[in-house]
């Protein structure tokens, strides 16, 4: 007779206290972006970290594939320091001078006293002098690009602590069998890994690398007859058993293919999770590590943004490849704010009930690679099109990335909408202003256009230059169509100067 669990391994959430176990018994593999964060969490959060791989000791693995990762962006992982310091400096800059003109603008309207003003302008000085001496005063000896190997504290640690305990890269023949494997899951949605679909065309191993980590990880552990403890900073529904923010554990499938292959057990860990439990291994750590290590980091490629250019680039070629229905959900979903659901990506694209969005993404990230290639989009970005799923069903919705959005408009025409309707709405009074004009240019404030509207602009007018260049949302459809295109946005100062179309 069968048990509540038997044959439904994968739904049983392991208690607190089994996780502290398998702290002291389990093999422990770690991803590479949990060593990549070596280099972004403070001094005191990394030391903690390596102190509690030191104690797990011949129990601590690194997967081939995740070492790997960890060598190709590990550059990225250190970043610029001069750069960034120059850029907070600038900010800086601009905040003060920004208070110094809201000061003198009060200041006239109210008729505040000069001396009172003198006062406001020293207070503000001496806040800003503070923050810029704290920026001064920062670390000097913070890893750089070009700091030698031996000169790395974290490289010097890693070298020491990870002498043997690299996992081999298997045989070629084993290899590109697994790689295919591991694009084959991703195609069948089947975890960890498969929201890495846009990483196709990115890496020798396509979109499989989550895969080889996971694979060699079990492997390893069913060697050894050992539970098995993954930690990854990955905390996509693609890895996690998630309800909501929760995350209960490692998705059901891999931990039921995990027990059907092994006869064990197998748990997910973030770095926090491990400073959280450092004393079932008798390792004392600060307990500000574990909050500095879930904070919520940029992704270590640091993508670049989508540009106008791109965005139009793109959407251009997915028609002209005759793939109008993916440029069609693209502009649904920047009108509805950045996501259409599955149920209205068939309603729009009238496609039949029976068809699969399997691949769906494939072509933007196609077009995105070729966009790279051409240096018209940098080395990195979000993906156009992101696969959004729930729990193990099928696509549930399609992600866009934020700035696209900004460039198309949130409120941007839906596909539906009749061409001669795109201008129709609240831009066309400034449509039939500049249509209007007999002169081949002409300077307006954004106040200016919003006097002639009646009504505001898009926030995105005013936080984003590339919106101006779109020829997709409906304030540049309607420049358009009066014969002109916008040139020279300042949105600092809020002028825009419109010219005639040659």
């Amino acid at each position: 007779m069968a048990g509540l669990f038997d044959g439904f391994e994968g739904y049983r959430v392991a208690s607190e206290a089994e996780s502290r176990q398998a702290l002291t018994t389990a093999l422990v593999a770690v991803d590479a972006n949990v060593l990549l964060n070596l280099y972004r969490y403070n001094a005191r959060t990394t030391a903690d970290l390596l102190a509690i791989f030191e104690k797990l000791e011949d129990r601590l693995v690194v997967p081939y594939q995740a070492m790997r990762e960890f060598h190709r962006n590990r550059l990225s992982a250190i970043g610029n320091p001069e750069h960034a310091t120059g850029e907070a400096r600038a900010a800086l800059e601009k905040s003060r001078a920004a208070a110094v003109r809201a000061l003198e603008t009060w200041s006239k309207q109210l008729a505040i006293d000069d001396a009172e003003l003198q006062r406001l302008h020293a207070d503000v000085d001496e806040v800003f002098q503070r923050l810029r001496d704290a920026i001064a005063s920062a670390t000097p000896d913070r890893v750089h690009p070009s700091t030698p190997a031996d000169a790395d504290p974290v490289l010097s640690r890693l070298s020491a602590l990870l002498a043997g305990k690299v996992l081999g890269r298997p045989e070629d023949k084993v290899w590109n069998g697994l790689i295919a494997e591991g694009n084959k899951r991703v195609d069948a949605s089947i975890p960890p890994g498969y929201l890495d679909a846009d990483k196709a065309d990115q890496h020798p191993e396509g979109a499989a690398g989550d895969y080889l980590v996971y694979q060699q990880a079990c492997h390893e552990a069913k060697t050894r007859d050992m539970d098995l403890i993954i930690v990854t900073n990955d905390e996509k529904e693609d890895w996690w058993w998630r309800r909501g923010p929760d995350m209960i554990g490692p998705r059901q499938e891999m931990t039921k293919e995990f027990f059907d292959s092994t006869g064990h057990q197998l748990f997910l860990m973030r770095a926090s999770d491990l400073l959280n439990r450092s004393q079932a291994l008798d390792v004392e750590v600060n307990p500000e590590s574990a909050r500095d290590a879930d904070v919520n980091r940029p992704d270590l490629h640091d993508p670049g943004m989508w540009t106008a250019e791109a965005v139009d680039m793109l959407l251009q070629q997915l028609r002209g490849e005759g793939r109008r229905d993916l440029a069609d959900v693209i502009t649904a979903a920047a009108s509805a704010g950045g996501a259409i659901s599955r149920e209205n990506i068939y309603t729009l694209c009238g496609y039949h009930e029976d068809r699969m969005l399997r691949g769906i993404t494939r072509p933007t990230a196609r077009i995105t690679a070729d966009l790279q290639a051409a240096k018209v989009l940098p080395p990195s970005v979000t993906p156009m099109m992101t696969p959004v799923y729930i729990d193990a069903g099928p696509l549930s919705a399609i992600r866009i990335p934020s700035e696209v959005v900004d460039v198309l408009g949130p409120g941007a025409t839906p596909p539906t909408t009749a061409p001669d309707a795109e201008t129709s709405g609240k831009y066309q009074p400034l449509a039939d202003y500049l249509a209007a004009l007999d002169i081949e240019a002409t300077s307006m404030t954004f106040g200016e256009i919003e006097d002639i509207l009646g009504d505001t602009l898009a926030p995105s007018a005013r936080k984003h230059l590339p919106y101006w260049y779109s020829s997709q949302n409906s304030l540049c459809k309607a420049v358009a169509a009066a014969g002109f295109k916008a040139r020279g946005v300042r949105t600092d100062s809020e002028v825009v100067e419109f010219v005639r179309h040659s």
